[in-house]
């Protein structure tokens, strides 16, 4: 049975896509170098190239690709020649791929903040263990090809459905049969729900080895403390999503088309939560990515302090040469192209979107 728009009482809301419109405009750009932020640290000090650092730019990574992706899938079949051609060739796997992606990427997230999980458990209450050891140790392919392997095994039964198609060219609405949707539901809600599992295991364990050691926690193992309060704010993003899904699962059940629609309107806001929701974590709790981001943007060099070392050991490193795409400032690259794709669709709802990061970009500018 496959599903029809003419099934609804109603057309989905279409704010929610507005909504991460808006989200991506402002936090997509800071995210992005966040990244270059890490990259340059790795390079810089070793600290940065441990384990969780590494773990930790893979989910960076996938982060963005999952928002670049979606805003490729979604956003950007708005302008009426991406449509069509979408459109046309959708059996070449192009509908399957738009409502595949989604589990897909939620797979990978969700198996990265686990390994950040475990990898903070074992770094903070099992710091001298055999296997703590061995996780340390890890070579970077090796961790990568965990990160990416894992979830991608995960995620084949739902890559192996082929059966999607569009409703009509005007609307875009991806149509399955009612046996995909709850097979696909009921993966990513057990997904999430081992996710929230594992990580509230995982926390709950740190908060009463803190509880029961405040006293004599040591210098290094209070770094690897904070690093865990960076993976935490993610985990109550992820239990939004457990939420999210519950419901979705509820409405595929029950066949109650409207709010399956409804749910997946909501969708856009959910994913940019999931995403975006990291760099800001990672400036509020890192100074050293503060002064990395600043010095990125001011061309100055930074001192990266180490927690390992005693207080007046620091490394000290003079400013590399930017390439010349970071050396042009946001304020005149982004209104320009704002306003190219903003005249170009033709959505005059989106010249506010332009205006208010004109004025955050002055802002910072002064």
């Amino acid at each position: 049975m496959s599903f029809s728009s003419k099934m609804l009482p109603d057309e989905p809301p279409t704010w929610p896509l507005q909504v991460y419109y808006g989200m991506s405009i402002v936090t997509f750009p800071i995210y992005f170098l966040v990244f270059l932020s890490l990259l340059r640290l790795r390079k810089e000090s070793s600290i940065y190239r441990t384990t969780f650092y590494t773990i930790f730019l893979q989910h960076c990574i996938a982060d963005q690709l999952a928002m670049a992706i979606f805003m490729i899938t979604y956003g950007f079949r708005k302008f009426s020649y991406i449509r069509q051609f979408f459109y046309t060739y959708q059996n070449y796997y192009i509908a399957g791929g738009t409502y595949t992606s989604i589990y897909y990427f939620l797979n990978i997230r969700c198996c990265g903040i686990v390994l950040l999980s475990l990898q903070r458990f074992s770094a903070i209450i099992l710091p001298l263990a055999r296997l703590t050891e061995m996780v340390q140790n890890l070579r970077i392919p090796t961790i990568a090809l965990i990160y990416w392997l894992l979830p991608t095994i995960l995620s084949i039964p739902t890559l192996l459905d082929t059966d999607f198609k569009y409703d009509n060219i005007e609307e875009m609405n991806v149509m399955t049969n009612k046996e995909v949707i709850m097979k696909n539901s009921r993966i990513a809600l057990i997904v999430v729900g081992a996710t929230c599992s594992i990580c509230l295991m995982c926390y709950t364990s740190i908060i009463i080895f803190v509880h029961k050691n405040s006293t004599t926690l040591s210098r290094s193992l209070r770094r690897e403390l904070h690093l865990a309060f960076q993976v935490f704010a993610l985990f109550g993003a992820f239990v939004a999503m457990f939420i999210y899904y519950a419901f979705q699962n509820y409405f595929a059940k029950t066949m109650n088309t409207g709010p399956i629609f409804t749910m997946r309107a909501l969708y856009p806001i959910a994913n940019g939560l999931l995403s975006y929701i990291n760099p800001f974590c990672i400036l509020m709790l890192n100074r050293d990515f503060r002064r990395q981001l600043q010095r990125i943007w001011t061309l100055r060099e930074m001192t990266v302090r180490s927690a390992f070392n005693p207080p007046e050991y620091t490394f000290n490193f003079a400013p590399r040469p930017l390439p010349l795409f970071f050396v042009v400032r946001w304020h005149l690259v982004v209104p320009t192209v704002l306003n190219s794709i903003v005249n170009g669709a033709q959505l005059q709802q989106f010249h506010f979107l332009a205006e208010f990061v004109k004025i955050l970009i002055s802002l910072a500018e002064a």
